[in-house]
């Protein structure tokens, strides 16, 4: 028998559906003719936490970092998952199981996803390879018909294990490092550092700086007024960026100069096209959702991962590739039927022309997934919600611009050479409006009433008028949630070293639409989900998503070093990374290197006085029992107090808080006062006179409770004219 074992069981599910034989449900798989399928729920193994190599790194201390934990690293099974991993284990040792594919997603982290199970396994069983981006029947057959020895992945499952692994070590010690130091002076919270998540953080940190800095430059905007055969065309001065004029006598000069003024004319014209933009890959698509809806991009994400497997209505979601294999444009005549049978409104599917092949279909530009497209699934819209079925629409209707004709139109340039001034426009006027026509409702053809063509002959214009406008540069905008998205694909135009910049753009060279990135489609919701956990970031709750830094943001970029902060670490990991997939460099050699940077790391910053959590550091008292630590206001269960930062290498000072400050003379405790009343309700004890804080004014009050406390006498009562209050009784602040 063959074992099948997916990433996910909505795979599961369909790997069988695609398999001939009498189905046989079972609890976590599926017997299927002579093959068993199985399945995982994405990562159901994880790296064990350091405590479960050494109880005493349960408690974080900086005299522990580096942490010195055994290699191999152990892999644990996730909680929820025990049970699943169970049956795939036991499934993969049943004796009847001959062979084992491998049902991964076809990339570096679905490789290493099953290959953590089968290693947990300790499986010498043959296992074969099945890339599967398309989950309909019909795709997953001929997946099944071309599958690979396991072993050909050997190089991309090392490079995985690495990647992750090292994620790890940084991950770990450079969050318990800067956590503690952030603590030991006066900082509160968790304070992560991630190798992807700290330069998206950076990004943002840098952009908002620049905006805050930007200076403002005055400067002139020159534009002419220009008569051709009776017909006005306005154009401004051509002038470099760096050339700008900024005195005002010098533009009234040019004015001056021009106006009334012969101008020799040339016109070029060429005839342009404008194809459909490429079908979505998971990028394009969150920041279009973004644009459109005000979708975050885990949203996105989130409903395109049930539209795939949930609903089977699109492809594999989490695609970096924005091209389309060459024979699923054979089957896309039945993929626009399908769409005509689930939408009743035209969205473009009822004039789709399948002669059209666009050239989104383009085997060369493939990486290991395709673009985001619709599937052969028959689907009642009305099983969608709003957001699902709000993309899915999105998703088809990218998919059929691909069998639309382009926009044809005329691009015409005109320049105006006045006093060796020269003035220059472009204009546009569309001849067949094309994929617009059905798609860009509020696309018109062009609404000039002059015909541009007309115009081709003339060789001299008037200079009627110039009109001068004072102007001052802007900086580069703040980010919204589509603009870093748009960004994140493209970091290393943002890198000065060069060799940093060549490694990025070398990492992308293969990935369309990808030109020096950091992180992935798929990651980076995540990685912007955590900084607005963290409270680095704030994201507004309106459509546009604008995105401000928060002064514990910026207080982490201003103090971490280059390599944590920039995208440094990741272009030098993929330059070994590569070594890894030849099998040149091996994990652990690559891993000895990333243990090196963290000890370096450690041993630069231990004694730093570094704090994250204040944009004006607050002043700082230090713990008078240990004399080491910083003392920290703390919000209590019963009121804020202050505790020493040292807690957890075992200083236990606390004191209270008073007027926020803290209380460094505080009064010895006096013994409790039994008085000479009795207690009027068990009638066997006497009042004991006691203080206490109210909770609601924070002010002290005296009152009375009984001897017999501890017997189960419960009376209490404030005191009243220095005697306890007996008609009144239930004393608490």
């Amino acid at each position: 028998m063959r074992l099948f074992i997916a990433e996910k069981p909505e795979l599961g599910r369909s790997i069988a559906e695609a398999i001939q034989g009498t189905q046989e449900n079972k609890q976590g798989y599926i017997i299927k003719g002579d093959s068993i399928i199985t399945w995982a729920f994405g990562h159901i193994l994880k790296l064990a936490e350091p405590e479960t190599y050494n109880q005493a790194y349960e408690k974080w201390n900086l005299n522990a970092l580096p942490l010195n934990l055994p290699y191999p690293f152990r892999r644990i099974p996730i909680h929820n998952a025990q049970s699943q991993l169970k049956t795939i284990i036991g499934l993969i040792n049943k004796n009847e199981v001959a062979e084992i594919i491998h049902c991964g997603d076809a990339d570096e982290e679905g490789q290493i996803l099953i290959d953590e199970i089968l290693e947990y396994a300790k499986t010498n069983k043959p296992i074969l390879r099945c890339l599967i981006n398309d989950i309909t029947p019909k795709a997953i057959q001929k997946a099944i018909s071309c599958m690979q020895s396991n072993s050909n992945f050997k190089g991309l499952s090392e490079s995985g294990f690495a990647r992750s692994e090292a994620d790890f070590i940084v991950g770990l010690n450079a969050t318990r490092l800067y956590t503690l130091l952030n603590q030991r002076n006066g900082g509160q919270g968790v304070v992560s550092v991630g190798r992807v998540q700290t330069p998206i953080l950076a990004l943002i940190v840098n952009r908002e700086l620049e905006n805050k800095n930007h200076k403002s430059l005055e400067y002139f905007s020159i534009n002419g007024d220009f008569c051709i055969q009776d017909s006005m065309i306005k154009a401004p001065l051509k002038i470099e960026k760096e050339e700008r004029i900024t005195e005002e006598s010098q533009a009234l000069n040019i004015k001056k100069l021009c106006e009334g003024q012969e101008a020799s004319l040339t016109i070029t014209k060429e005839e342009k096209k404008e194809y459909p933009p490429l079908p979505f890959n998971l990028l394009e698509l969150q920041a279009e959702c973004s644009r459109l809806f005000g979708y975050s991009p885990d949203k996105v994400l989130e409903k395109t991962q049930s539209l795939r497997e949930k609903h089977k209505a699109i492809s594999y979601n989490r695609s970096d590739c924005q091209y389309l294999p060459e024979n699923l444009y054979a089957e896309s005549p039945q993929i626009i039927e399908c769409l005509k049978t689930n939408f009743k409104e035209d969205i473009g599917q009822h004039n789709a022309n399948t002669s059209i092949k666009s050239k989104a279909f383009d085997d060369s530009k493939l990486s290991a997934h395709y673009g985001i497209v619709p599937l052969q699934t028959k689907l009642n819209l009305d099983n969608l919600d709003n957001a699902e079925l709000t993309i899915y629409q999105l998703i088809a209707k990218r998919f059929l611009m691909q069998f639309y004709p382009p926009c044809l139109y005329q691009s015409f340039k005109f320049s105006f050479n006045v006093k060796d001034y020269i003035f220059e426009t472009t204009k546009r006027q569309d001849v067949d409006l094309g994929f617009k026509a059905t798609f860009e409702k509020e696309a018109e053809p062009n609404k000039e009433s002059l015909d541009f063509n007309t115009l081709l002959d003339s060789k001299e214009a008037i200079c009627q008028s110039v009109s001068l406008s004072k102007e001052k540069t802007k900086p580069r905008p703040l980010y919204t949630m589509t603009t870093l998205l748009k960004d994140l694909n493209q970091v290393s135009k943002y890198v000065k070293d060069e060799k940093i910049k060549k490694l990025l753009l070398e990492k992308d060279k293969d990935k369309k639409g990808e030109s020096g990135g950091i992180g992935t489609p798929a990651t980076r919701s995540n990685h912007i989900k955590t900084l607005i956990e963290r409270e680095y970031i704030s994201v507004s709750k309106d459509k546009k998503q604008n995105i401000k830094v928060l002064p514990k943001g910026f207080k982490l970029i201003e103090n971490l070093p280059q390599m944590l902060s920039g995208v440094d670490m990741t272009a030098l990991w993929y330059e070994q990374q590569k070594e890894i997939q030849k099998q040149t460099l091996s994990r652990e050699e690559f891993l000895k290197g990333i243990h090196t940077f963290i000890l370096n790391l450690i041993q630069e910053n231990k004694e730093s006085q570094m704090s994250f959590n204040q944009a004006e550091a607050k002043e700082q008292i230090k713990c008078p029992k240990c004399e080491n630590g910083i003392l920290r206001e703390i919000n209590g269960k019963y009121g804020k107090f202050f505790s020493c930062s040292n807690y957890q290498s075992g200083c236990d000072f606390k004191t209270k808080s008073i007027n926020g400050k803290p209380d460094l003379n505080p009064q010895p405790k006096q013994e409790a006062q039994t008085s000479e009343y009795q207690c009027p309700k068990c009638k066997k004890g006497f009042l004991i006179k006691k203080e206490g804080i109210s909770k609601k004014t924070n002010k002290p009050y005296t009152w009375y409770g009984c001897s017999e406390w501890r017997n189960g006498c419960k009376f209490s009562c404030f005191e009243k004219e220095g005697k306890p209050n007996l008609e009144g009784n239930n004393a608490g602040g």
